[in-house]
């Protein structure tokens, strides 16, 4: 039997169409995708797409509004299109459950968070996000160049940072990141409109947690931990070793899709942890595995790299360089 590298664990898809989406079927389930291709997949497409020029044309429409209304109107509206969205692609219900609240100590306080930090699995967990909460949150540069999507994440302030960012670059979006949830976290800032961070840096199937990077945690500053848990079904919603094409096209041409969004309490960091975001990061990934049933993995996004190299193919790339 081959033996299978524990850091590409993460990345494996878990459905029934395999990895890379392209695991042979029979002929039942062909019929059944070639039924729902022709029927509820192009109502999927219109609705959503409906939902982003509708929300597109409420962030134009916002522009004409006194400016002290401009973003309560324009969250409120955004979170009702973000949960419509939600529903054409197929998540008819999303499961909200509060964790570890009984057990929290209270002394460590319980208030507003700076911002909010999510493990990643799939580009549906942004949508999830804002039909909650409509939080700020940072986006690959050029997003702001895509046509309607682009106004979109002006309006909700987005930051803009190149995957690959080094140097300059990278301290950069650190340092504005750290300034937006100190901003927050001073009462200056607008509450209802966390950050939102994916501290792991990449996606991962859904079944494990990857090392968080200290960028959500330089600002010192509580923080709201979340955990998004996709159902199992014919297809996972999780976006892992699969064309986004290819991802996009099962997602739509299968019915529903389910997922639970554990809450945990506010983290307040410690006086320790403000000094330290290493150490800061570290027990927020702890606290968040204690209350999921996620598995710890120290895969980082070349090991990802690595087994996507492997599934095509293609010479595995040095990984030593870890990221």
């Amino acid at each position: 039997m081959c033996q299978v590298d524990p850091k590409h664990l993460p990345f494996a898809r878990n459905d029934r169409y395999g990895d890379m989406g392209i695991k042979p079927q029979p002929l039942a389930e062909k019929c059944r995708l070639a039924v729902l291709t022709v029927t509820i997949l192009p109502l999927k497409v219109i609705g959503a797409a409906s939902c982003i020029i509708g929300f597109y044309l409420v962030c134009r429409l916002s522009e004409v509004l006194p400016a002290s209304m401009k973003m309560p109107v324009t969250a409120l509206l955004g979170k009702f299109f973000s949960r419509l969205c939600l529903f054409f692609i197929g998540f008819a219900s999303i499961k909200r459950v509060k964790v570890g609240h009984a057990a929290w100590d209270r002394s460590k306080g319980d208030g507003p968070a700076a911002g909010i930090v999510s493990n990643h699995c799939s580009h549906t967990d942004i949508l999830i996000h804002m039909a909650r909460s409509f939080p700020s949150f940072v986006a690959r540069g050029g997003t702001e160049s895509i046509p309607l999507i682009g106004f979109i994440s002006q309006k909700m302030q987005c930051l803009y940072v190149e995957r690959e960012a080094k140097g300059a670059n990278a301290k950069g979006i650190s340092a504005a990141v750290k300034e937006r949830m100190q901003h927050a976290a001073s009462g200056e800032g607008p509450a209802e409109r966390p950050m939102l961070l994916f501290p792991e840096g990449t996606t991962s199937n859904g079944t494990h947690l990857l090392p968080f990077k200290t960028g959500a945690f330089l600002a010192g500053a509580p923080v709201q931990p979340v955990i998004l848990k996709y159902g199992e079904g014919s297809v996972s919603p999780a976006w892992e070793s699969i064309s986004a094409p290819q991802h996009l096209f099962l997602l739509l041409a299968n019915v529903c899709h389910s997922v639970t969004v554990y809450e945990l309490p506010v983290y307040v960091p410690s006086k320790e942890e403000q000094q330290d975001p290493a150490l800061y990061a570290r027990n927020v990934r702890q606290h968040m595995l204690r209350y999921s049933d996620l598995k710890p993995s120290d895969a980082v996004l070349a090991d990802k790299r690595a087994y996507h190299a492997k599934l095509k193919g293609e010479p595995a790339k040095d990984t030593k360089k870890r990221e």
